[in-house]
């Protein structure tokens, strides 16, 4: 598959929601104004109690021990004394401690591991120690390749030789992965047999563990995971969005396995710098927000879902693991030359098509309708089809605040 032109609740919401841009070291957080209680951009300036912390959260179960155990997880910043109450030192947290909670509460919604949460706050830009990250993303790989390892081995039929035996358990494991519905089910990009998806499911699960018996089926395999992932729509032209995906299928995957499986990923880890992992993140988070930009223009223009099969990227934001397994990603491409000049053309693009609309479309979104008319005084005198798009992206970005 060969890439022919590159066409960003309450305070915890229960909906999954984009992650804020990185920035430098003194990062812009989101504070809330005391009564009203409205978001606005503002750099913090005034240290944090432990009792402001807790009435933040808000839950009898967040104590000031679970606040003592989320700082040596390294999930909340260190406290410092910072005065004296009566006989008792006072202990306070830097500015923007607040909205780092924030976040930490949001994100515990789907998953309580400290290593996915710690690396999750600090891909989002939150004042995290860096030289844990790397361990943590590798720790979290190795967590995902041993439980399907185990999974593998409860499934074995000790009666088939050890090849077939793993591909036999692997098919079980897709099959049972196929068949899920409801909330905890993956997502599902257009209509497919259970056969089909079962097929692409397990080709997926064999290169990620990086199987030798799963490269024997990519050619065979790819066009059910192509269609299992709504690659298969990039093929297709539309009016104004033509085909961006072209040659043999299992080309793309054979360059998958080569450097996303996750013993690629483990061992591209290994010899990764703190500076390299800051640039990974970068890049990681520049490529994930300007694709699911790029997705949800293209819905908006084609007037449907996923009509270039990148709508994948949308989803891959609610993964817990998400934010090490791109950034792991990202670690490994920046250490092949040939993907790596990829990776840069594909954001250099991104970031001068794509993101601009990007940023706009997320201003105009948070608009009344007075003010957005006040704005676009043109838009009701625009062709019906042109209003149409207009007002689907930004009923799109309206579902993501």
């Amino acid at each position: 598959m060969s890439l022919v032109r590159t066409p960003k609740v309450p305070i915890h919401p229960a909906k999954a929601r984009l992650p804020a841009p990185v920035t430098p070291d003194c990062e812009l957080r989101r504070g809330l104004t005391e009564g009203s209680r409205i978001a606005k951009l503002t750099v913090l300036t005034s240290r944090i109690t432990t009792a402001q912390l807790l009435a933040r959260a808000n839950d009898p179960r967040v104590t000031a021990r679970t606040l003592e155990y989320w700082r040596q997880q390294g999930l909340l910043p260190k406290a410092e004394r910072t005065g004296q109450r009566g006989k008792r030192p006072e202990w306070t947290y830097p500015p923007g401690t607040i909205e780092q909670l924030d976040e930490l509460l949001h994100l515990r919604q789907t998953t309580k591991q400290p290593a996915e949460l710690r690396v999750a706050l600090w891909f989002r830009g939150y004042p995290i120690d860096t030289r844990r990250i790397g361990q943590s993303i590798a720790d979290i790989l190795r967590r995902a390749e041993k439980i399907f390892a185990n999974e593998i081995e409860k499934r074995r039929d000790p009666s088939l030789p050890a090849d077939q035996a793993t591909e036999v358990a692997l098919q079980r494991i897709a099959r049972t992965i196929a068949r899920k519905r409801g909330a905890h089910a993956p997502p599902r990009f257009g209509r497919q047999s259970l056969d089909d998806r079962e097929t692409g499911t397990s080709l997926l699960l064999g290169l990620a563990l990086g199987y030798p018996e799963a490269r024997k089926r990519i050619h065979t395999d790819s066009p059910q995971f192509e269609r299992l992932a709504g690659l298969d729509q990039a093929r297709r032209n539309r009016p104004g969005l033509p085909a961006w995906l072209s040659g043999p299928a299992g080309e793309g995957l054979e360059a998958f396995e080569a450097i996303a499986s996750l013993p690629a990923l483990i061992r591209a880890l290994e010899s990764t710098s703190e500076e390299e992992l800051i640039a990974s993140r970068t890049q990681a988070r520049a490529l994930l927000d300007g694709l699911q930009a790029l997705s949800r223009a293209a819905s908006a223009f084609a007037l449907t879902e996923n009509p270039i099969g990148l709508a994948a990227w949308e989803a891959v934001a609610e993964w817990p693991a998400a934010p090490a397994w791109l950034t792991a990603f990202t670690v490994a491409i920046r250490h092949t030359a040939r993907y790596d000049d990829n990776l840069q053309t594909i954001l250099t693009a991104l970031d001068n098509n794509i993101l601009p609309i990007d940023t706009t479309a997320r201003e105009l979104a948070k608009l009344g309708d007075e003010d957005l008319r006040e704005r676009l005084p043109h838009l009701e005198r625009m062709p019906f089809i042109d209003q149409a798009r207009i007002k689907n992206l930004l009923a799109k970005y309206r579902e993501t605040e």
